[in-house]
């Protein structure tokens, strides 16, 4: 695969959390890329370091994304999605009632990494059993000579992404490359689906995408087997049949 190959960007931050741009920024860095959505996933309220959303303001930004996507109308489409802190026993962010309005969700572990291994692939099984998740981000938590990954049965790992129908994240940033290529033949094996996201906090960083497509070939990954290569049709399909599933 390619980076043609992919039609929308997953996994990007705005000045309403950690991220240097703003709402609209974001949006149309993407679109002038020739991309044709964005998923647009601050973090969630649990991850205060990052300035996470309380419930007040992901209504504020989804309104702000309802009004922006009238303006494009059908040239691009923004996603109202959320980063959202896996809790230490496993749980998403936010009420259920809160998790109902966002198109995706991406889970990730941004604390407790310590935990031993039983207990750490507990934790991200039971997130990836959670109905809203969409996306499994940065597995093991790795930061590339910063600190290693957290220990995780990656086998079980997987192996629940695949029953669940969660995609498993290639997130980009230089400092991540997790999932590590070397897993992903097993992934696909297993039946996963990737998802080969920037993890964008500005506007250049959008340009992060481009080593997550290395890591995917080397990984060989077909472009059949990545969520952002679908098109904007058949990915707001998907959302749509996940929400209903």
């Amino acid at each position: 695969m390619t980076q043609a190959d992919l039609h929308g960007v997953l996994h990007a931050h705005t000045t309403e959390s950690d991220g240097t741009d703003p709402l609209e920024d974001m949006a149309e860095a993407t679109r002038i890329r020739g991309y044709q959505y964005l998923g647009l996933t601050d973090h969630s309220q649990t991850a205060h370091y990052a300035g996470g959303l309380p419930a007040e303001e992901v209504t504020a930004q989804q309104v702000a994304i309802n009004r922006l996507n009238k303006r494009y109308g059908s040239k691009f489409h923004v996603f109202k999605g959320i980063e959202s802190d896996i809790l230490a026993d496993g749980s998403l962010d936010y009420a259920d009632e809160v998790l109902t309005t966002f198109d995706l969700v991406i889970a990730s572990i941004h604390s407790r990494f310590r935990m031993n291994r039983r207990e750490q692939t507990a934790r991200l099984i039971k997130a990836v059993e959670n109905g809203h998740t969409t996306v499994l981000g940065h597995v093991t938590g790795r930061q590339l000579t910063r600190r290693p990954g957290y220990e995780v049965d990656m086998e079980a790992v997987l192996q629940a992404c695949a029953k669940h129908d969660v995609a498993v994240e290639i997130n980009a940033h230089p400092w991540r490359l997790d999932l590590d290529w070397r897993w992903c033949e097993r992934a696909l094996e297993l039946g996963c689906m990737l998802s080969i996201n920037p993890d964008a906090h500005s506007t250049e960083e959008i340009d992060n995408i481009q080593w997550g497509v290395l890591m995917a070939r080397k990984g060989a990954v077909p472009k059949d087997r990545v969520l952002n290569a679908l098109s904007l049709a058949r990915f707001r399909a998907h959302l749509r049949a996940r929400k209903r599933g």
